[in-house]
């Protein structure tokens, strides 16, 4: 009788071990599926909300002539006619 039990005690173990090196290479890539796929997901809001921004840029850039004038003014110094730019430099620590 104890013979028995452990014979069926070892068979249960052996079909655990079996169950468990058949089926956990298959749950780790579901896991790791899984994990990406919310990475992607995070990814894709981000994109998605940049595209949003670049969009409405856009938008301006086509159509908005003083969005236009102020970013030449601030990103390439542009001035109107007449205007006259004055430049204060920092002064050096001996003066």
């Amino acid at each position: 009788m104890v013979k028995r039990n452990k014979k069926r005690l070892l068979q249960g173990i052996a079909v655990v071990i079996t169950v468990i090196a058949v089926y956990y290479p298959g749950y780790r890539k579901v896991s790791q599926a899984r994990a990406r796929n919310a990475r992607l997901k995070e990814e894709l809001a981000a994109l998605m909300e940049r595209n949003s921004e670049l969009e409405k840029k856009l938008e301006l850039l086509q159509g908005d002539m003083v969005y236009i004038e102020k970013r030449a003014r601030e990103k390439l110094g542009a001035i109107k006619e007449g205007e006259i730019i004055y430049e204060f430099v920092p002064s050096q620590s001996g003066e």
